[in-house]
């Protein structure tokens, strides 16, 4: 069981909560402290896949004067931390505590105007530990003395792929997790606008979510060179993986509903196909493509891998019309059921809440039947145990969650409806008392 508290960070007096759920969504105004909330869980979360990185540089596990391969990871999160949520010498004093699943701990707090972050004692011993290990390994891992050797080099290759397995096994069981972290933040439309310019040159103008977003959607890009179902066919042919192509097979289908047709980059450009030969440069796209264009396919690719991920997405609904935000909430929750992820969403709309509502009631009603006869797909539902709901306001966070009908608060999903009909009402009445037609 992860868990997170959060005490006077930004906006956000106070935040303490089980972080377990397969599907958290974050409700609230602008600069109400969602994506505080959403950075601070994603940056407590990531700390192992930052460690697995820290290591899997040879030279950070050699010792340098008197700073210690530990200290100098201890350095890394500093900036890293800071590359998230900016200079902390102006900040007011705040506590961060992160246990993790196997009751480890990490603290973060202010300390002389910097982000002092402290590992329970166990914790880093495993990782000090961890570090002696592998220098101790990386010291048998030197190239062969004859480089063109083919045997040679074959061995070394081979030890270095051992290498990435043992210490990804370790680290998982040192952190007790073992999924990817990916945030996926808002403004995505700009890669689709700049995109000439993005894919061909150093994205260092961006802060550290979105250059870690665009490196990956980088790497991403080349894997949709042709449509869906030919990169589906080659996976089956040349891929050792257990993958479950029936729900590989839903994912395609829900991603060319919401694009409204098939994306591919080659030597021409990115285009959409609506089809075979008729398209749109990407471009020229609505902004609702734009937007949901690297969502869905990075969500397809981690359907198609089988990849455990725990995922942060930034207002997923932007400009997308009431039905294609139902459409991507099955989408997102089609990954959660085909690869045991947990992802957090951050939103302004009502409909993403009131999806969640009827994909949850439909868990309880519809159970795991499924079927023709079926009113949801059963790989849509979610159980209403698996989510947790929150409405920032006043800079707390409000559980909005009911327990007793499985859903999220209908009223306050409704709230500003109500709002706007009283309103209304107002002046209709004034309407009536002035007598106008």
């Amino acid at each position: 069981m992860s868990r997170i508290l959060i005490e006077n960070l930004g906006p956000i007096k106070s935040f303490e909560q089980d972080v377990d759920e397969n599907l958290m969504i974050l409700i609230g105004e602008q600069a109400s402290g969602k994506s505080t909330i959403a950075k601070t869980i994603f940056f407590c979360k990531s700390i192992s896949d930052e460690f697995k990185h820290y290591v899997m540089n040879q030279d950070n596990i050699i010792a340098s004067g008197h700073q210690t391969p530990f200290t100098g990871f201890i350095k890394v999160l500093r900036t890293k931390f800071v590359e998230y949520f900016g200079t902390t010498k102006h900040m007011e004093p705040f506590t961060i505590r992160y246990e993790f699943d196997n009751k480890e701990y990490v603290t973060i707090k202010l300390k002389l105007g910097y982000a002092n972050i402290v590992f329970s004692n166990k914790l880093r011993e495993a990782c000090e530990c961890f570090i002696k290990k592998l220098s101790e390994y990386y010291a048998t891992m030197s190239l062969p003395n004859d480089f063109l050797s083919g045997i040679d080099f074959a061995s070394w290759s081979y030890q270095k792929e051992s290498m990435n397995k043992m210490i990804n096994h370790e680290i998982s069981y040192i952190f007790g997790q073992d999924y990817t972290s990916i945030f996926v933040p808002a403004g995505r439309s700009m890669l689709s606008t700049n995109s000439e310019f993005f894919h061909a040159s150093t994205p260092n103008k961006y802060d550290v979510i979105m250059n870690d977003f665009i490196e990956r959607i980088r790497a991403l890009q080349n894997q949709y060179s042709q449509r869906l179902e030919d990169i589906i066919e080659d996976k089956k042919k040349l891929s050792s993986i257990n993958i479950d192509f029936e729900r590989v097979k839903k994912a395609t289908a829900l991603v060319r509903k919401i694009l409204k047709g098939d994306y591919i980059s080659d030597k021409y450009g990115e285009k959409i196909y609506y089809s075979k030969d008729k398209f749109v440069k990407l471009i020229q796209a609505s902004s609702g493509q734009q937007e949901a264009l690297w969502i869905v396919l990075l969500i397809f690719s981690i359907i198609l891998n089988n990849q455990r991920v725990y995922m942060v997405i930034e207002e997923p609904e932007a400009h997308l019309f009431p039905t294609a935000q139902k459409e991507m909430l099955e989408l997102i929750i089609l990954m959660i059921n085909a690869t045991s992820s947990q992802v957090v969403i951050t939103t302004h709309s009502p409909y993403m809440l009131s999806s969640a509502n009827l994909l949850m009631y439909s868990s309880y009603v519809e159970g795991d039947a499924g079927g023709n006869s079926s009113i949801i797909d059963r790989d849509y539902r979610i159980k209403a145990n698996a989510v947790s709901s929150y409405l920032l306001s006043n800079h707390i966070a409000v559980d909005i969650m009911d327990r007793d009908t499985y859903m999220i608060k209908a009223d306050r999903i409704d709230s500003i409806s109500e709002d706007i009909n009283n309103s209304l009402d107002l002046l209709l009445q004034l309407e009536e008392r002035n007598g106008m037609q």
